[in-house]
């Protein structure tokens, strides 16, 4: 029999985190009790790297993480949450295309092992398997697992990166552990 705890939490969400902006620890921080605040459970978090800008200049580094969650709640409003999340920590999007510097941002990369392709909503997540601040840390939680909503697991997509030098773990052991 399955226990009211974990019929309440049955979708395994992995979420993106990524602050180049103001105490970017503290931004981590914060987004994960905001995050936990809406019914989104975090479980385990990767370690935190420090990486550069991907997609545009800047002279910030980005502090990025993995989250790995679960909630019963839609990928649609899982996506809502999380950009109440941004919004109330201060993101404000200044450009219509691209990238920019940013005191938080919150991407699902993986809900379950769905597929969604709608205009505001990709899950897979678009770039999930060209950014390397996202295959370390998945890496990190998931190893060698096959997820059906992806041609490789995060092992192999791991190898087309090495580099001894990238990214640079800066946090480490993961804050859900503190």
């Amino acid at each position: 029999m399955v226990s009211q705890k974990e019929s309440a939490y049955n979708e395994l969400i992995y979420i993106g985190i990524g602050t180049n902006l103001g105490n970017r620890l503290d931004n981590i921080k914060v987004a994960m009790k905001e995050i936990s605040s809406l019914g989104i459970r975090v479980i385990r978090t990767s370690s935190i790297y420090e990486t550069p800008a991907w997609g545009f200049e800047s002279g910030d580094l980005f502090l990025n993480a993995v989250f790995e969650c679960e909630s019963p709640i839609k990928p649609m409003d899982c996506l809502k949450a999380l950009q109440f999340v941004e919004k109330k920590m201060g993101r404000q999007k200044t450009l219509k295309e691209g990238y920019e510097s940013r005191i938080i941002d919150l991407d699902i990369l993986l809900y379950k092992d769905q597929q969604i392709s709608l205009p505001e909503l990709t899950i897979p997540h678009t770039y999930i398997t060209e950014r390397q601040f996202v295959i370390e840390p998945m890496h990190e939680l998931t190893g060698s697992f096959f997820f059906h909503s992806l041609k490789n697991n995060f092992e192999d997509l791991k190898i087309k990166f090495e580099n001894p030098e990238f990214p640079f773990v800066v946090y480490n052991p993961p804050l859900v552990n503190e």
